[in-house]
């Protein structure tokens, strides 16, 4: 079950690129992240299941047990292997670390996963052009890409019901501290008598106090933690021996084979010895790989986004990104003819996107039912109000005009600042904070409604637009296709979705940031 990584070239790093069909369940001593290119797949990881389409992202620790199947006909993956023991020199306890990739649509948190992919394809680059030097730059990035997973992806709540980490953004980097190494001693010493009070002791804390912190931060007490954590050290010595139930509870630090029995049901949904029956076959030795591992021209088309340096140093992954064909700007799709004489950073100076889409907004919301809908249109020299920036990039009033067209129907109820329309067994609300310094929540009660709703919220953030991400580049006039395409990732509207279950009427509520945009469709299921 334990598979060894064979790294080359003298390099600590490895990537692999894989067309999936079965990988089984294995363990070995590195981290890996996987990236998927094209296609799905399944992940099983400990306890949980993850479905990965293209554009995510996911972290496997070190002797997590984990394999992979495909999803879909087609599949490309992209798995960058860091080798622990090399690392862990320079940081600490790397090989008990909890990382969490599985995000929200918060804009920060999507910038930091974002810097995560920037970090990991700029290492392929470097792999792939094997120019001069190209060993310390690998270098120097994998270590960068090591620290941005220890600042920005370490806060984590446990979900029980969907029995995985979540990523969570924490407030108080020093109580996350805190938090992360109590995390780290449990991983670290699973199979002994572990008590808050000798931590607490440790960290010059009251023990109550830490179990307060402990459930606050990681949303479970510790003594349940330290169990679940117990059961998951378990599975490799369950799947690879014949060892009793007994002996294998006390080998992970249960007292008690019953209570051992009863966590592990509640993690991973049965017994241990069904548990056994059912997947002993799924192991590595026991069932076969089927891939196909590609060189890394394979990828080219990627690979050369990431030739130079990118500019964005921040990481996560996307629900929803942007639709952009790297072959149809590479062939010629430009808008030349509009683009002013004056450098790009004049044309827009001064020049606020976000309101521009506020402004055209609250003149529809004076009267809807008379209101046209902006036309399709690309900045020119003489106008800065297009949908389009002058090189071809979507400005929010691009996104408001798709809004408005994909929803017109009957005007259920408006105000100043939301439009509510109807359609057949949905509604779907626009709204927006027009405060410039205050966050608002947002709130709508609906009446006679009974069954279960689906809500999809598209939110344009203030500080996401094109104009914004490229002024960060200082307007620079000869974009790459890597920075084009990363641009109008993160300006695209975030994505999510709740599920509501209304005996007849029920309150949505959503909370928006100074010029935030939101579009919330609710569908009958």
């Amino acid at each position: 079950m334990f598979q060894e990584i064979n790294y080359e070239d003298e390099l600590p790093v490895k990537v692999q690129v894989l067309e999936i069909e079965q990988i089984p369940w294995h363990t070995h001593n590195d981290i890996q992240i996987v990236y998927v290119l094209e296609g799905e797949i399944e992940l099983k990881l400990t306890y949980a299941r993850y479905r990965l389409s293209k554009n995510n992202i996911h972290i496997i620790h070190n002797e997590d047990v984990h394999g992979f199947r495909a999803l879909s006909g087609n599949n490309l993956v992209v798995i960058l292997s860091l080798n622990v023991d090399y690392f862990s020199a320079r940081h600490p306890s790397l090989d008990s670390q909890v990382f969490t990739t599985k995000v929200s649509e918060n804009i920060a948190t999507y910038k930091k996963q974002l810097a995560l992919k920037v970090h990991m394809f700029s290492i392929i680059s470097e792999l792939h052009s094997r120019k001069r030097g190209y060993k310390n730059r690998i270098m120097d990035t994998a270590h960068t890409l090591i620290d941005s997973l220890y600042s920005d992806f370490r806060g984590f709540t446990v979900n029980h019901e969907k029995r995985t980490f979540e990523h969570q953004v924490s407030r108080d980097p020093v109580q996350m501290e805190r938090i992360s190494r109590v995390v780290t001693f449990v991983y670290s010493n699973y199979p002994y008598k572990l008590g808050l009070s000798s931590i607490a002791e440790a960290e010059n804390i009251n023990s109550y106090y830490l179990s307060h912190l402990f459930q606050r931060f990681v949303g479970d007490s510790f003594r349940n933690f330290v169990s679940m954590v117990r059961v998951e050290m378990s599975e490799v010595e369950l799947l690879t021996t014949d060892h009793s139930i007994a002996h294998i509870s006390s080998n992970v630090g249960f007292s008690n084979a019953k209570y051992y029995v009863e966590n592990f049901i509640e993690w991973f949904g049965c017994h241990p010895k069904e548990y056994r029956q059912l997947y002993g076959k799924e192991i590595l030795g026991r069932a076969k790989n089927r891939f196909r591992q590609l060189p890394l021209d394979s990828i080219n088309d990627v690979i050369e986004s990431y030739n130079e340096r990118p500019a964005f140093t921040g990481a996560s992954q996307q629900v929803m990104s942007a639709s952009l064909d790297f072959r149809k700007i590479k062939n010629g799709r430009h808008f030349g003819s509009n683009a002013p004489d004056i450098s790009p950073g004049e044309f827009y100076s001064g020049y606020d996107a976000q309101q521009d889409c506020l402004d055209v907004l609250k003149s529809i919301l004076k009267c809807p039912e008379s209101a046209a809908i902006p036309q399709a249109s690309v900045d020119s020299e003489n106008d800065r109000r297009g949908t389009l920036t002058f090189n071809g990039m979507k400005k929010p009033l691009y996104y408001l005009r798709h809004f408005l067209l994909g929803h017109q129907g009957t005007i259920g109820s408006f105000d100043d600042w939301y439009l509510m329309t109807l359609g057949n067994e949905k509604a779907a609300l626009l709204f927006f904070n027009d405060d410039t310094d205050t966050r608002h929540d947002m709130e709508f009660n609906f009446f006679n409604m009974p069954g279960r709703y689906q809500i999809t919220e598209h939110r344009l953030c203030s500080d996401s637009t094109c104009l914004s991400f490229w002024k960060q580049l200082d307007f620079k006039a000869n974009l790459s296709d890597g920075e084009m395409w990363q641009i109008l990732q993160m300006s695209a509207p975030r994505l999510s979705w709740k599920t509501v279950d209304s005996s007849g009427s029920f309150t949505y509520s959503a909370s928006l940031d100074p010029h935030d945009i939101m579009l919330a469709e609710i569908k009958k299921l």
